[in-house]
């Protein structure tokens, strides 16, 4: 009886140790495919997913940021525009709760894109960034070439972006995407849902602490 007793407290601890730590991981998305359409594999047999291509961008301090300068960041992206009467706040709302809670992180930046860049210059993006308390050491507001701005939505994150015939008026996705320190997508979130911004937070913390026991 008394060998039982001993043995309980070292089994808990084999158990513990384990299954005490969490082994969630993210997902991946956009995998590459060939001419073929067929999904392209490493030599090991693993899926190879898209990267974000490289784009250089203005922000809000009138500073060229580019996809260089998020290297070894985590970032959240989506796309806005300043006037953006309703959808684009609820989302910058949104972002001000990702800022606050990840304000201790330097490695978590958020990342803005203006889609009406011929009206959103660097001086109206640092009006908007201020009505959202933006650190611009963490939170980028971009403007630039409309060309490459479209391009880079539809063809970098997979997201549409449209301006309405005729109206100062835009067709955008309220989407964030989370790009990891390989700049691939790792997630999808509606931008304008509390519960889903959650899950955001919850994500990258999972990201960070996979990338904390990889060092």
């Amino acid at each position: 009886m008394l060998g039982l007793l001993l043995l309980v407290p070292i089994l808990i601890f084999l158990f513990i140790g384990t299954f005490g730590e969490h082994h969630f991981t993210l997902k991946h998305y956009f995998p590459e495919t060939d001419s073929r359409g067929e999904i392209m594999l490493t030599e090991s047999g693993d899926t190879v997913f898209k990267q974000i291509p490289p784009f250089a961008l203005t922000s809000q301090e009138g500073k060229t940021v580019t996809g260089n300068d998020l290297e070894g960041n985590l970032y959240v992206v989506n796309f806005f525009f300043a006037s953006c009467p309703d959808v684009c706040k609820k989302m910058s709302s949104q972002l001000t709760r990702v800022q606050e809670k990840f304000q201790k992180s330097p490695d978590v930046k958020l990342v803005s894109i203006s889609i009406n860049p011929e009206h959103d210059t660097p001086e109206v993006l640092q009006q908007y960034a201020d009505m959202y308390g933006a650190d611009p050491a963490k939170w980028y507001f971009l403007t630039g070439n409309r060309k490459e701005i479209y391009t880079l939505a539809e063809k970098g994150f997979y997201l549409p972006v449209q301006q309405v015939a005729g109206q100062q008026d835009f067709i955008h996705s309220e989407r964030f995407l989370l790009v990891d320190k390989n700049r691939r997508v790792r997630g999808i979130y509606d931008g304008t849902d509390r519960e889903d911004v959650d899950r955001l937070m919850l994500e990258i913390n999972v990201l960070l602490d996979e990338y904390s026991k990889n060092k």
